[in-house]
């Protein structure tokens, strides 16, 4: 038997209604290859370096990693990267970052434009302290 009573299309639906998503959920979900489900990573290219969760589409973003408090650089970072539409409103849309701050900016955008979106929480910190794979982005 499943660790997850629903289905992962529900599991889809019921963290895009909280707009929020655990990493085993979204572990789970991934496993089943969901189409028109996009895993966005909006970390930086330094730390796509270090690993990325499979499947996950990159839009690097600047941010201060040396004071990860300070959200100024990142918002006005990821203002300039976003473009809406590059993004299909029939995609679900999974945002992920370090810890979970940046993706909240993200996901405020997102919402904004009526894209469907939700954010991981806890971040890739806590996909790896689950022990979850990461693979190198593609080149």
């Amino acid at each position: 038997m499943s660790a997850f009573p629903l289905a992962p299309e529900q599991i889809l639906e019921k963290a895009l209604e909280s707009e929020m998503i655990s990493v085993e959920q979204l572990h789970h979900l991934l496993q089943a290859r969901p189409p028109r489900v996009v895993l966005l990573d909006v970390r930086t290219a330094q730390e796509h370096r270090l690993g990325v969760i499979p499947g996950s589409r990159m839009l690097p973003c600047d941010h201060d990693l040396d004071n990860l408090e300070n959200m100024a650089i990142f918002s006005d970072s990821f203002r300039e990267r976003f473009r809406p539409e590059q993004f299909d409103p029939a995609d679900r849309h999974i945002l992920v970052c370090r810890t979970g701050p940046r993706t909240a900016v993200a996901l405020a955008a997102f919402l904004q434009h009526d894209l469907p979106a939700c954010e991981v929480l806890g971040g890739i910190t806590e996909w790896q302290r689950k022990g979850l794979p990461l693979q190198l982005p593609d080149s």
